[in-house]
């Protein structure tokens, strides 16, 4: 199932990459259709994984990179949007692409674990995948505010200048992702907190929640 929304990634990044070179806005706007139906693509298939898990599906290292991947597409879409600018998609796709190869060739299986049916654990999670994403996001729009700037302050106004976002349009992108990013990590902290208040009244829920993570981390390693 992970393959459909690998191939629709590579097709809108096939779209956004021509839209960079030849600054055509036909193309700008089939690359954004292209990754929306690949957003609802991957969420088709995280939704049934859901189904069949009865979680988010994060147990899994192989899954979870798929999750993370979905997250960040939606983070990029939101600030694409918002903005209407296209210019950010030909350095996003890649890392989309690149991620997403990993649960399309090798799924995994998920495991099942009485404490993975804690519709907070997920919670948790999710929020910690969704403000990693959007952190992420921030550090592409980071590097390239730096290398328009150093572009604008050498002034030479060359292949980057005439095709990346402005100074402006960039600090305003970046903003939104750091505050989504923030405003997630504000949920995480606050849910974390509760969770180690109930966890500390159930030993056992304790060591299944560490044994998960031990195994999740163990997995990560090989």
């Amino acid at each position: 199932m992970n393959v459909l929304p690998l191939v629709l990634y590579g097709a809108a990044g096939v779209a956004y990459a021509i839209h960079f070179a030849r600054r055509h806005p036909q193309a700008g706007r089939i690359a954004t259709t292209l990754l929306i139906f690949a957003a609802l693509a991957h969420t088709f298939v995280i939704g049934m994984q859901t189904m069949e898990v009865r979680h988010v599906p994060f147990a899994n290292p192989s899954r979870a990179v798929s999750t993370f991947v979905w997250l960040l597409a939606l983070s990029y879409l939101y600030l694409e949007v918002t903005t209407d600018e296209r210019a950010m998609g030909v350095f996003i796709m890649p890392i989309l692409i690149g991620l997403q190869t990993i649960p399309a060739l090798s799924p995994g299986v998920e495991r099942m674990d009485p404490v993975l049916d804690s519709p907070w654990f997920w919670v948790h999670v999710s929020s910690l995948l969704f403000a990693y994403a959007s952190c992420a996001l921030a550090g592409v729009l980071g590097l390239t505010y730096m290398v328009q700037f150093k572009e604008i302050k050498k002034k030479h106004l060359g292949y980057f200048y005439t095709r990346l976002p402005s100074l402006q349009t960039l600090d305003v992108m970046n903003s939104r992702a750091v505050a989504v990013g923030c405003a997630k990590r504000g949920v995480l902290f606050k849910r974390t907190a509760y969770n180690f208040v109930s966890l500390a009244h159930d030993e056992g829920a304790v060591d299944r929640a560490l044994e998960v993570l031990d195994e999740s981390l163990r997995d990560a390693a090989r």
